[in-house]
């Protein structure tokens, strides 16, 4: 909130203040809707979520709705809200859920009461949603897959032994839950229709192929079969560590048939917005700093197993924008693991250029001999262990892949290098860092430095004209001179409560757009705004409190915004007389003089302010 000991030190103005604050808020505590607001902190619930920074009295970060370089994402713990500057999206703790969890408002509404333990005493039948229902039969389904796999952990069984041998322990295949799917065409099903779920529901949770049930008297006739046959069984889940969708290795292995298959696409699950293991990783990712990247769900698995618990798999598949997007909001450094087959580095250098892009600072694990994680975790967790802080540079790693094929001073070199380590040069963020690698290429293929910037220049300039398109896109949506003011007047006010004792009343009301009028009426206790118009005054009142520590003055800041106000009200009423002005004059109208003589008495005015 804005400087001043007013409120403080006056009782009266202190009830103002809080009364103001309350209406704000528009709180009722008799709602659920505020008891939770009341227990939930904004700052813990976004910082389980967003690596955030204290900047003076609020909390930045990185958004995590769109990809960005520098912070722009802001929370208010005075305002318990959020607000991004970089893409506008803002709102309370509710809707931070919504968005971040891609839930509705009844199932944000649930999840937080569980989150803060207020008792929804009656359940909205909203809340039961399709989403909800899918969410309990993964759960059933995925209790049905370990029991079947307990009873091979028992009793030594093949399954059980192939487990072993890969390394798992007891204890670790039970945190990841891992089952088995029998041989059986509809084992699955059967056991899901006596839990009282239906075939299409099991159908769009895609754990049934061809499914279809009609039922006679109670009877239940089902046909179709289980997608998932005689494969050990690996639950994939969200972010909150529910199952959402299932990957199964053959076993044992058939001809003829792919080796793992995976869920298809629910409304449960996208596959390019999920990453293995992040449900028991993000902590120790928030913490640090840092995750590392595996490529499968053994590798991931075995990397935790080990202690290296910030690890993360893509699940066989280069990581994708919305999976870099989550990464993003808990870390800025990335340490690669992929297979070093042909395809797994495939995957690491799709991954790699789409990490650099979006600002990561990257290094490649060395597996040395070993296949992959999983295996070098198997025979020597330690060696695992001490890789990933010996993890080399990007840049360092690109370069030794192209030396064990071809020698620096040979042509073949040099036009490797320009292939392969100049782009990943070129998409570093950091002039020095660039600068670093450019005398050590130049060094070893013998050429001068100022012939690798000219290559690197090209390679940018394509940078360059993308970016100077997203740039003028963005300044087609920048605001008027004219809104920026009245948004910071209504910001000001919004933020000190005693300001607004002695303005609101004093505003000359045409000074502002219909859209920003409605928060001015709001403000003098009007009617409860909408969602939408809520959230804009949230934001406008968090940019002002970001200001707060620098304005000495707050009552001269707002007579300055206010006084600028009236000069582009009155510019704006000159330009459009000026268009009346036109018109009268080519259709010869009487209404001409008057129109001049308004015309004049508002260019006085304008001057007079000037002049102030």
């Amino acid at each position: 909130m804005p400087r001043g000991t007013e409120t403080r030190k006056n009782p009266q103005l202190y009830c103002t203040a809080l009364q103001t604050m309350l209406q704000f808020t528009n709180m009722n505590m008799n709602s659920p809707v505020e008891e939770i607001k009341s227990r939930i902190n904004i700052v813990d619930l976004v910082g389980s979520y967003v690596r955030l920074t204290k900047a003076g009295a609020n909390f930045k970060a990185l958004c995590p709705f769109h990809t960005e370089r520098t912070a722009s994402f802001n929370v208010s713990p005075a305002r318990q809200i959020w607000h991004c500057f970089g893409c506008s999206k803002g709102g309370d703790a509710f809707r931070f859920i919504m968005e971040i969890e891609g839930m509705d408002f009844p199932e944000a509404l649930k999840f937080l009461a569980e989150r803060t333990g207020v008792v929804l005493k009656r359940e909205d039948p909203a809340i039961r949603s399709e989403r909800n229902r899918l969410l309990v039969l993964m759960e059933e389904t995925a209790k049905f897959f370990e029991a079947n796999l307990a009873i091979g952990l028992l009793s030594s069984n093949p399954i059980a032994q192939y487990l072993r041998d890969r390394g798992l322990k007891d204890e670790t295949i039970k945190e990841f839950r891992l089952g088995y799917a029998s041989n059986e065409w509809r084992a699955l099903s059967t056991y899901l229709a006596a839990k009282g779920f239906t075939a299409i529901e099991m159908e769009k949770a895609g754990l049934a192929v061809g499914r279809r049930q009609t039922r006679i008297d109670t009877q239940t006739n089902v046909d179709g079969y289980d997608r998932f046959r005689s494969r050990i069984m690996f639950p994939i889940f969200d972010y909150q560590g529910r199952a959402i969708a299932f990957g199964g290795r053959i076993f044992p292995e058939r001809e003829n048939e792919a080796k793992y298959i995976n869920s298809p696409e629910t409304i449960l699950y996208q596959k390019s917005k999920v990453l293995y293991g992040l449900h028991v990783a993000k902590n120790d990712i928030l913490k640090s700093g840092q995750a590392v990247v595996v490529e499968g769900y053994m590798d991931m698995i075995m990397a935790y197993q080990a202690g290296v618990r910030g690890t993360v798999a893509s699940s066989g598949t280069a990581l994708g924008v919305d999976q870099m997007r989550i990464l993003r909001r808990l870390c800025d450094k990335l340490v690669m693991a992929f297979d070093m087959d042909q395809a797994g580095q495939a995957a690491a250098d799709r991954g790699i250029q789409l990490a650099l892009q979006s600002g990561f600072d990257i290094t490649v694990m060395d597996l040395g001999n070993y296949k992959d994680p999983a295996d070098a975790v198997r025979d020597d967790p330690v060696f695992f262990q001490n890789a990933v802080p010996s993890a080399r540079h990007i840049v360092q790693f690109y370069l030794d892949s192209v030396l064990r094929t071809f020698a620096p001073d040979t042509p073949e070199g040099k036009r490797a290098c320009e292939r392969a380590v100049l782009p990943v040069i070129s998409a570093l963020s950091s002039e020095l860092e660039r600068a670093h690698w450019v005398r050590i290429l130049g060094e070893l293929l013998r050429i001068g430095e100022d012939v690798l910037w000219r290559a690197l220049s090209r390679i940018r300039s394509g940078d360059r004209i993308d970016a100077e398109h997203e740039s003028l896109a963005n300044n087609q949506h920048t605001p008027s001179r004219k809104r920026l003011l009245e948004e910071r007047l209504l910001g000001i006010l919004a933020s000190s409560p005693v300001l607004a004792a002695q303005h609101l009343t004093r505003i000359n009301d045409a000074l502002f757009a219909p859209e920003r009028l409605e928060i001015l009426f709001h403000l003098r206790g009007g009617a409860t705004l909408a969602d939408s118009t809520r959230a804009a005054l949230g934001r406008i009142a968090l940019e002002a409190e970001m200001t707060a520590d620098s304005i000495a003055d707050w009552d001269g800041e707002y007579a300055r915004c206010y006084r600028e106000l009236e000069k582009e009200y009155i510019k704006e009423q000159m330009g459009k007389l000026s268009v009346e002005i036109q018109r009268a004059e080519q259709e010869s109208r009487a209404e001409l003089p008057a129109l001049m003589l308004k015309f004049q008495k508002l260019s006085q005015q304008l001057s007079k302010s000037h002049s102030v």
